[in-house]
């Protein structure tokens, strides 16, 4: 290979290619025999489906003094360290004059170890559980909502759980912009219907009895989603992080503490109104003039609103003791109650968890309301 715009030498290239067998095998177990820079695997042809090995051994240090991010005391190793094995375009690609300062020793490095610890992760498990996947993304006003599959698969290994398919089920809205009109929560309420009728379908036919949950958008669809779920099958919902942006629960003791609490007294006891203000706090200008004569109550965290609150799965395990605790006691107070008018300010998870936990013989239906660009609440869709 062209260095410097010099050819290596004869001897040079024998040695290059003479890498021994071992330290061949070592990085094709270490990478499962995938290009550690695009993933791509490199045992099969894609087109064909023939078996056949075309991964490429690349060198982070280059082998010739006068290669891409050469180092004197570096130079000829062979140490699988030093290896990246790398389909052929991305093995040009990192070596090109022109790319070599983007593709940095250090950069190398790093996708390497993420690369190998992501098969080790993969591959630690004496016994995984076979789990199915549904996505559920829609835009939030005019932002536009994205979930990458690897963050979701990384957060699935975590948790000892494999996709039982290449493809997940997905409740994809991101070809609409979000809305505040009753059009739109009435359609997307009937995709939802739609699409979760066939993935139960595939879940009873193919005997999975798990199913894990990621999911983005308007905390009226989420909520939605969740009063639609089964909970005769396990399910496990994932959170995205603010910081990393990851999907992964992370590891401790809850720190999330919640508390319930009357906060206006209304003259109508046949009415109720619930804020939730968890990641935020409900701006009671905000609330339509139509709940005035309700009683308010609140499910909050003690110390105040938080984005970060919900960092262990077991936050969000306490989350849903609270919230069947609260609406437990606003149907005991209010004995004629048919509805509860809901304004949430939650994660998405908590919000899917607040559909999920009704019981649906018994508890009073949810009225959801949503504030779109921070304009007044205004009625969504009715759970449960």
């Amino acid at each position: 290979m062209p260095k410097d715009k010099k050819e290596l030498s004869v001897k040079e290239i024998k040695k290059a290619r003479g890498i021994k067998e071992d330290v061949r095998v070592l990085l094709f177990a270490r990478t499962a025999g995938r290009c550690e820079l695009c993933n791509e695997l490199l045992i099969k042809d894609a087109v064909t489906s023939i078996d056949i090995i075309w991964g490429q051994m690349a060198h982070i240090y280059a082998f010739s003094k006068d290669g891409p991010r050469s180092n004197e005391k570096r130079s000829g190793n062979n140490d699988v360290d030093n290896l990246l094995l790398a389909c052929p375009s991305c093995h040009v690609k990192i070596d090109k004059n022109v790319q070599v300062k983007n593709y940095s020793v250090e950069y190398l490095q790093k996708m390497k170890s993420d690369h190998e610890a992501r098969i080790k992760l993969a591959t630690s498990f004496k016994s995984a559980q076979k789990t199915k996947v549904l996505k559920m993304i829609a835009n939030i006003n005019n932002e536009t909502v994205k979930l990458c599959k690897q963050d979701m698969v990384e957060a699935l290994m975590t948790e000892k759980l494999l996709p039982y398919e290449e493809e997940n089920e997905e409740i994809d809205f991101t070809h609409n912009f979000g809305s505040n009109d009753t059009i739109y929560w009435k359609s997307k309420s009937q995709e939802i219907n739609q699409i979760l009728a066939k993935f139960y379908s595939d879940l009873n036919r193919e005997k999975i009895e798990h199913v894990s949950i990621f999911g983005i958008g308007p905390m009226p669809l989420l909520m939605y989603l969740g009063s639609k779920l089964e909970n005769k099958i396990k399910t496990k919902f994932f959170q995205r992080h603010r910081d990393g942006e990851d999907w992964k629960w992370k590891k401790g003791n809850p720190m999330a503490v919640y508390e319930f609490n009357l906060i206006k007294k209304g003259t109508d006891k046949n009415k109720a109104a619930l804020l939730l203000s968890l990641s935020g706090m409900i701006d009671r200008k905000l609330l339509p003039k139509a709940i005035g004569n309700c009683c308010i109550y609140e499910l909050s965290l003690v110390g105040g609103p938080n984005y970060n609150f919900l960092r262990t799965e077991n936050d969000l395990f306490n989350f849903e003791k609270s919230f069947s605790t609260c609406i437990s006691k606003i149907k005991n107070n209010h004995p004629s109650l048919k509805h509860i008018d809901v304004f949430p300010a939650v994660p998405a998870p908590v919000a899917i968890v607040c559909g999920k936990s009704l019981n649906k013989n018994s508890d009073p239906k949810l009225r959801i309301f949503n504030s779109y660009n921070r304009n007044k609440f205004k009625y969504s869709l009715t759970i449960n």
